[in-house]
């Protein structure tokens, strides 16, 4: 049997909403830092992490209960997958390095997960 990502319960689909535009902020708010080319470091950065987050979430049913604990150990286990699969198609940065990129990807992720989820709570009570 094929489990589903969404469970189809009203006001989930804002969960799953809130976290991908969380995360490509994340990927956008980078890319302008660092003067990366839009459209090629878009895709190089933002498919890693939006795809190990979609299949955390999926294996771990993130979304059948969308509260602060299935968003903590999502993040936790997507955000350095992704991230590291995403050093692997850049090739940087390296060495020690790579503890920082992660470090400040999961203090920054989370701040904007956070806000989103508030933000998708709030519509989804609406």
């Amino acid at each position: 049997m094929v489990r589903r990502l969404l469970p189809g319960r009203r006001g989930t689909v804002w969960y799953v909403v809130a976290d991908a535009v969380a995360l490509i902020a994340f990927v956008v708010i980078g890319l302008r830092g660092h003067h990366g080319r839009m459209v090629e470091g878009f895709l190089r950065n933002a498919v890693p992490l939006l795809g190990a987050w979609f299949l955390v979430a999926w294996a771990a049913h993130t979304y059948h209960r969308p509260g602060w604990r299935s968003l903590l150990k999502n993040w936790i286990v997507a955000v350095p997958i992704g991230l590291l699969v995403r050093t692997v198609i850049v090739g940087s940065p390296r060495g020690a390095r790579i503890l920082v990129f992660v470090a400040v990807g999961l203090a920054f992720t989370l701040l904007l997960l956070i806000v989103g989820r508030l933000l998708a709570r709030m519509r989804s009570r609406a």
